[in-house]
């Protein structure tokens, strides 16, 4: 079933390990990605819930004194439905923050054995459906749907879906009837030359730049004290715009927060 695919291309094999390295490089940035967030994640939400008491009593600060500008009551109802509306997007992203840490925190470790036959699985089935080599995986429903499933399954290194998923696409094509498909991949070397690119880009940006500071412990620890030092400046902001409010209530006036 490997040999399903013949391609013309010489330069064929050095773009299919550029495909792969990519791929694995993706890879690892996402799960770099969800250590950070493992490691830093319950600090940089407290950071941002502190960021946002201060965006919203900013928002208060101003609703009020626009009301009293105009010499105009402070109706708290108003003032509240005005501040829903105005963090909503705010606190959409501080409920997907904590999402991500919780995930973060819940995986799962995998073996070198289980590593091993993931990428195994994987560089096969790279060669059989990935749509930068089978034109035929973005013009089929079905192969589409299970390359999409098996970029989500090599990501989170789950072995089971990986097995399962080298079985049905190997159904899949024997059903299409595909055997012995000659495929001349267009523009290879300009290809070539995007992959080499896209690679850089990768290993110089985050995600991937994570490691460098996951790998060492006093980069871990002099991240989290920048955390703090930040949590700190947003505490003290905080405070002072406790203060400018509590100025600009008057004649019994006063405001009942509620950090929903």
């Amino acid at each position: 079933m490997e040999d399903i695919i013949k391609v013309k291309n010489s330069s064929y094999g050095r773009y299919e390990e550029l495909l792969i390295r990519r791929d694995n490089l993706k890879k690892e940035a996402f799960i770099l990605q969800r250590q950070y967030v493992a490691e830093f994640g319950d600090l940089i939400i407290e950071v941002f819930e502190k960021k946002l008491e201060c965006i919203k009593k900013k928002k208060t600060i101003e609703f009020c004194q626009r009301k009293l500008n105009y010499g105009k009551s402070i109706d708290q109802d108003e003032l509240q439905a005005y501040l829903d509306e105005e963090m909503k997007e705010f606190q959409a992203r501080l409920n997907d923050m904590i999402k991500d840490t919780e995930s973060a925190k819940k995986r799962e470790k995998v073996s070198e054995i289980d590593l091993i036959k993931i990428k195994k699985i994987y560089h096969k089935l790279v060669k059989l459906i990935h749509p930068d080599i089978n034109p035929l995986t973005s013009e089929n429903e079905a192969l589409y749907d299970l390359w999409q499933r098996i970029q989500i399954a090599y990501n989170c290194n789950d072995l089971k879906e990986m097995e399962e998923l080298e079985v049905r696409v190997t159904t899949t094509l024997e059903q299409l009837g595909v055997g012995n498909l000659e495929i001349e991949i267009p523009n290879i070397d300009d290809k070539i030359a995007e992959l080499e690119k896209e690679i850089v880009t990768i290993m110089e940006t985050d995600p991937y730049q994570y490691k460098f500071i996951l790998e060492d412990p006093k980069a871990v620890e002099e991240k989290k004290q920048s955390l703090r030092e930040e949590l700190q400046s947003y505490i003290e902001y905080s405070e002072q715009l406790d203060n400018i409010l509590e100025n600009l209530m008057t004649d019994g006036n006063s405001i009942v927060w509620k950090m929903s």
